[in-house]
């Protein structure tokens, strides 16, 4: 199969599966108990009327299917619906927190990816010695310990505690930038975003490097028993040319795999550190509207967040046919 066709293949079964997914989202959203329209309307207690014209302003009282094909037609037109929380649409709102999210998950991976890979391939190419000792035990101990509680203890060491002492740094203990940045020149502010994102960038870039430098010392330490490593060594080819020329690449297939897997995964814990650092992203977002029974808000978010999973599953499906042209002939 040529590249094109496989990227075309690739292409079609992400299609079907982001259409799977938000049907999934549709009626797992109808199903869900408690009555949206009452947000809106602003009490719990008031006349039935303003329910009832709510949802018929909305098309909430139309059939189910009828509903569902509603959703479709707006869904391919840009419109998630509208947030009865906010009382906006749903698309201004998440528009007004997801370049957060972005900016705080899009360098979280970027910094895994290349890091995590790195340090993979020094430890398992140095497998038996100190510094694999040292990393398999920091792993150890990091992932026993909850992400958010790493949020936490950063919050309370690097924030409030470097404050409380009087040193000249420290940073910022929620938010994503200062309230007065207003005020600030361009430079100013760039600075002053990154001050903010600081702290939970790290929480993630830790756990994110750890998990796949693992993933990736694993890979590597099988690929280094296979015959041809052994046949690299034979020829009188150094270590860096035999990990570089021959076992890096084979170990990186399965990495890559994971990698867009871990896009979801990603998210998942970008809601935990955005909430431990009041962070204005789409994970904040989220866990507000679900406390606030906002249903449109809730089936938005996920919309783009199931979005985005198979989009990084797309990606890594094409890096690997880059890579491996084997895998193009399936």
């Amino acid at each position: 199969m040529g590249l094109w066709k496989y990227i075309i293949k690739k292409l079609i079964f992400a299609i079907v599966a982001y259409f799977v997914a938000v049907t999934l989202v549709f009626f797992i959203y109808h199903v869900m108990p408690g009555d949206p329209t009452y947000i809106y309307a602003g009490n719990v207690h008031i006349d039935e009327d303003i329910p009832e014209s709510t949802k018929e302003r909305w098309g909430l009282n139309e059939p189910l299917w009828k509903q569902y094909f509603i959703f479709l037609r707006n869904l391919i037109q840009g419109d998630l619906g509208y947030s009865f929380f906010k009382q906006k649409p749903v698309m201004e709102v998440i528009g007004e927190t997801l370049p957060w999210t972005l900016l705080l998950l899009g360098s979280a991976f970027i910094i895994n990816a290349v890091l995590g890979i790195l340090l993979g391939s020094l430890v398992a190419w140095r497998r038996g010695s100190k510094t694999d000792s040292a990393f398999v035990l920091t792993y150890n101990v990091y992932n026993a310990v909850p992400l958010f509680f790493v949020g936490m203890v950063f919050i309370a060491l690097f924030g409030f505690q470097l404050y409380k002492i009087g040193s000249p740094i420290y940073f910022p203990l929620f938010g994503a930038q200062d309230a007065l940045s207003y005020r600030f020149t361009t430079l100013q502010r760039v600075a002053d975003i990154l001050w903010h994102l600081a702290l939970p960038l790290s929480v993630l870039v830790i756990s994110g490097v750890l998990g796949w430098s693992w993933f990736m010392r694993g890979n590597l330490i099988n690929v280094k028993t296979e015959d041809y490593i052994q046949t690299a060594r034979a020829k009188g080819l150094s270590e860096n040319q035999v990990l570089f020329k021959h076992g890096f690449r084979n170990a990186l297939l399965p990495v890559i795999t994971s990698i867009g897997m871990s896009v979801g995964g990603l998210i998942g814990g970008s809601v935990l550190i955005e909430t431990v650092f009041n962070y204005p992203g789409t994970g904040n977002l989220l866990l507000n509207a679900l406390l606030k029974n906002d249903y449109n808000l809730i089936q938005g978010a996920f919309i783009i967040i199931s979005g985005l999973t198979l989009l990084g599953l797309l990606i890594a499906e094409i890096l690997y046919g880059f890579i491996d042209p084997r895998t193009r002939t399936s």
